[in-house]
C-alpha cells in the first residue's frame, strides 16, 4: 500500500516533475484504503476508531516534522475515541511534498504521550542476526540496542522509501526512550499483537535505549 508507487516515482525526494502528481494522489488513495480496512477491523471489534492523517496533526520541512499538535489526538481520546494514523505523502515546506512514515508518527506520539508500550508488527518474529527468509540457521535476537546497528548496512535488500532496517531500528531506539517498552512482534501470528499489548510474554525482540 503506497510503498512501491512512492519509490518508483521518487516521491520521497519531493516535487521534481509534474508527472509525479498523479502518483501523489494515487499513494494517498492507497494508504487511505488501508487505513479504512484497519478502521473497519477495529470498529467491528468494538473499538470506536477514527482516522487522523499526518498532515492534520503535523507540519513538515525537508522530510522532518517541524511541529506536532498532540491535541489532534488527545481531543479525540478525551471523547473515548481511538485515533488511528498512518504513513502518507504530506505537504512539505521545502520539498513541496515528502513521505511521512508511520514510524515517524509513532515517534511523535511517543514523545507526546509517553505510552507504556510501543509495538511494531513485522512478517517475522523480530530482529534476527541474519535474514531468516534466506538463512535457516538465523537466530532471533531477544533484545537489541544501539550496538546492534553496526550489524545492519545503511541500505537493506528490502529498503523502501520509509527507510531501511537500520533506519527503522534507529527510529525504534528513539521511541524506546519515551516509553516503558518497545518491541517487534510477528503480526501474521494470530493473537500475538493483542497479547503483546496486554502485557503478556510473547515471542519478540525488545528494542532498548541504554
Amino acid at each position: 500500500f503506497g510503498h512501491i508507487m512512492a519509490k518508483k516515482h521518487e516521491l520521497h525526494k519531493g516535487f521534481k516533475r509534474m508527472s509525479q502528481l498523479e502518483h501523489v494522489a494515487g499513494v494517498q488513495r492507497d494508504v487511505r484504503e488501508l487505513n479504512l480496512r484497519v478502521l473497519e477491523a477495529l470498529i467491528d471489534n468494538g473499538v470506536s476508531a477514527v482516522s487522523v492523517a499526518p498532515a492534520a496533526s503535523s507540519t513538515f520541512r525537508g522530510g522532518a516534522v517541524t511541529s506536532f499538535c498532540e491535541e489532534a489526538f488527545s481531543s479525540l481520546m478525551e471523547l473515548h475515541l481511538t485515533p488511528v494514523t498512518f504513513g502518507d505523502v504530506v505537504p512539505d515546506e521545502s520539498m513541496g511534498f515528502s513521505i511521512c512514515s508511520g514510524d515517524l508518527m509513532m515517534l511523535e506520539l511517543a514523545k507526546a504521550f509517553r505510552p507504556r508500550i510501543a509495538v511494531f508488527c513485522a512478517d517475522v518474529d523480530g530482529v534476527f542476526d541474519k535474514d531468516p527468509k534466506l538463512h535457516g540457521n538465523a537466530e532471533l535476537m531477544r533484545e537489541v540496542d544501539s550496538t546492534v546497528l553496526a550489524r545492519f548496512s545503511g541500505r537493506s535488500v528490502n529498503a523502501d522509501v520509509t527507510g531501511s532496517m537500520r533506519g527503522k531500528l534507529e527510529r525504534m531506539l528513539a521511541i524506546s526512550s519515551h516509553c516503558e517498552k518497545c518491541m517487534i512482534v510477528n503480526g501474521n501470528v494470530r493473537g500475538r499483537l493483542e497479547s503483546a499489548v496486554r502485557g503478556r510474554k510473547v515471542v519478540s525482540t525488545a528494542v532498548v535505549s541504554r
